[in-house]
């Protein structure tokens, strides 16, 4: 009997440790807490900070968008180009974001432009390679050019860098829900894990 009681005590500790290694993600380990919460957003914002050349936000993209969809109500993923101002080519590309998504394009095009700056090795970061690609996809040029090179894009290109700052963004892709709870890739362990953290996240803030 004293045998089986030791048995069925180890197999209870065994069963909590799985059930640890298994549990939900923790608070320090695959999100953080930001040092400073983002006032005057609505607690279950989801933000995501990219970069069209970055392979993980391209893994994360399309995942993203189902997770979001599935939501009720669905949830809008505000998209934050990232930009450190030292580096031309994220300026390049978040020029390239705004004007899609001054164009009401920026969700349809996402993964045509990472398939072209990706896997094809595209370079979009100047106008004519832009126009150009914007012709193989059948869009208004006249149209993306006018966009390209509005104040509206310019200013918005300008204020990127402050907004990645202000959600205190030191990699990509970033998510930051409800401006306090951030995960990443490299946080979670790989795209997929990202997205089971931010559910986590979202259904916790939702809750509370």
């Amino acid at each position: 009997m004293k045998r089986l009681s030791r048995l069925l005590a180890l197999s209870t500790v065994f069963t909590c440790l799985l059930g640890a290694a298994s549990g939900e993600p923790k608070e320090g380990v695959q999100y953080i807490r930001l040092a400073h919460q983002v006032t005057g957003v609505d607690a279950r914002q989801v933000v995501e900070v990219f970069w069209y050349d970055c392979p993980h936000s391209y893994q994360i993209e399309r995942p993203l968008n189902e997770w979001a969809a599935r939501q009720k109500p669905p949830v809008k993923v505000l998209r934050i180009p990232a930009v450190w101002t030292d580096k031309p080519v994220m300026v390049a590309y978040a020029r390239l974001y705004y004007t899609l998504d001054r164009l009401g394009l920026a969700h349809r095009e996402a993964i045509p432009v990472f398939h072209a700056v990706r896997d094809q090795r595209q370079n979009l970061t100047t106008e004519p390679n832009v126009l150009k690609w914007a012709a193989t996809q059948r869009l208004d040029v006249k149209a993306v050019r006018t966009a390209y090179e509005s104040k509206k894009v310019a200013d918005a290109v300008q204020a990127a860098p402050a907004l990645r700052e202000r959600y205190q963004v030191t990699e990509t892709p970033t998510l930051v829900v409800g401006g306090r709870l951030r995960t990443s890739p490299f946080q979670a362990g790989s795209a997929t894990q990202t997205i089971s953290v931010l559910d986590h996240i979202y259904r916790t803030t939702k809750a509370s």
